[in-house]
């Protein structure tokens, strides 16, 4: 069910309809040109910075009163499945039209995905990327039985992972994970949720959009993560499909993968020796051209924008002989000597041992004397 922002009459407002729908029209243009093949190469949600879209969003919302306001904090607060609910009320409200009338469909599905980039930056998001040689752990890594659900705590309440771009086109394989963290006071429920948003292209980075969100409760925090993930009861929503879209195989082998990465990730995160480095590119950059003119001074801010802050998490390289040796998602092989997989296990520790903590155990090789070594 929709859920209308609050009514405020026009009386007061500092833009006329028609001024309304011109910044509602060069924001979907600018949103239409963040889809384009030229930005591809640039993660996702810095793709809609670059192409103008949020700050066009943002520049409507400022133009609208009370009512832009009112969608700005919404932006900040709600779960993504109510805002996509909220959107369109808002854009109907701007334009005085109903979603009907708008000329695409196209165009009305790539505005309601971009409201999840929105919610991003008004959250002031962060990126973290993994290196080639942490998503081959995490890859061959596991969770133990014993993990409970509170040691997943994200570093941050809004962020991206972006996972290793080789590994974008393949099956079950996403572009971008995106993950907010709502604590229970700010979801009205009794329990913190984290909404996961997921962007891929089917069948190759030219084929069709696929957009899936999935709402996850926290629930107990010293309930096993498995067994939260077993029992939950998941929903998603693709772009333009029902809420029922889990039932199929496909989907949920997505979210089978996708949440096997991502919590594995925020696992790594937070244990005591995780390795991140924090690339400040796009800060860092020199904005004062003086002596420049107007279009050159113009054409190094748009290049600026192309720039990102990310987290790169993990190590650069692993030692060649582990890394050959790791075993896929099929399964590890018990032989004599063997690596033992990397994974995630609850470590006793402090006085007598009576106290839990997370840790990461990587490749361990087991009875090297029975190899040879």
């Amino acid at each position: 069910m929709n859920r209308p922002l609050p009514h405020h009459n026009d009386t007061g407002h500092p833009v006329t309809v028609a001024k309304r729908r011109e910044l509602v029209e060069i924001a979907v243009n600018k949103t239409l040109d963040g889809d384009h093949p030229r930005l591809g190469r640039l993660p996702v949600p810095i793709r809609y910075r670059a192409s103008g879209a949020i700050e066009a969003w943002s520049q409507l919302r400022l133009a609208t009163g009370a009512n832009g306001q009112d969608f700005s904090r919404v932006l900040r607060e709600l779960p993504v499945f109510a805002l996509l609910d909220i959107f369109p009320n808002f854009l109907e409200w701007c334009t005085q039209m109903g979603m009907g009338a708008w000329p695409h469909q196209g165009v009305i599905h790539s505005t309601l995905r971009n409201v999840v980039w929105q919610a991003f930056s008004a959250r002031e998001g962060a990126l973290y990327e993994p290196t080639p040689a942490l998503h081959r752990l995490l890859d061959a890594s596991y969770i133990a039985d014993d993990v409970p659900v509170g040691m997943i705590r994200p570093p941050v309440d809004t962020m991206c992972v972006i996972p290793e771009p080789s590994t974008w086109t393949r099956p079950n394989g996403v572009e971008v994970i995106a993950l907010f963290y709502h604590p229970s006071s700010i979801t009205g429920g009794t329990i913190a949720t984290m909404s996961c948003v997921t962007w891929r292209h089917e069948n190759g980075p030219d084929h069709n959009l696929d957009v899936n969100v999935l709402q996850i409760p926290l629930g107990d925090p010293e309930r096993p993560i498995r067994q939260v993930l077993d029992e939950m009861n998941m929903s998603s929503e693709s772009d333009g499909s029902q809420l029922n879209a889990y039932q199929t195989d496909s989907t949920r082998q997505h979210w089978r993968a996708t949440l096997d990465y991502v919590i594995k990730m925020l696992l790594y995160l937070s244990v005591r020796d995780a390795q991140v480095v924090h690339e400040r590119t796009y800060s860092n950059a020199p904005r004062n051209f003086a002596g420049l003119g107007k279009r050159r001074r113009a054409e190094l801010l748009a290049e600026i924008e192309q720039l990102y802050d990310r987290h790169i998490v993990g190590p650069a390289i692993l030692d060649a002989e582990v890394t050959a040796s790791l075993p896929g998602d099929s399964g590890h092989h018990e032989v004599r000597g063997h690596w033992r997989r990397p994974h995630f296990r609850m470590q006793p520790h402090g006085p007598n041992s009576s106290l839990r903590k997370l840790a990461f155990i990587g490749p361990t090789l087991v009875r090297p004397d029975r190899l040879g070594l």
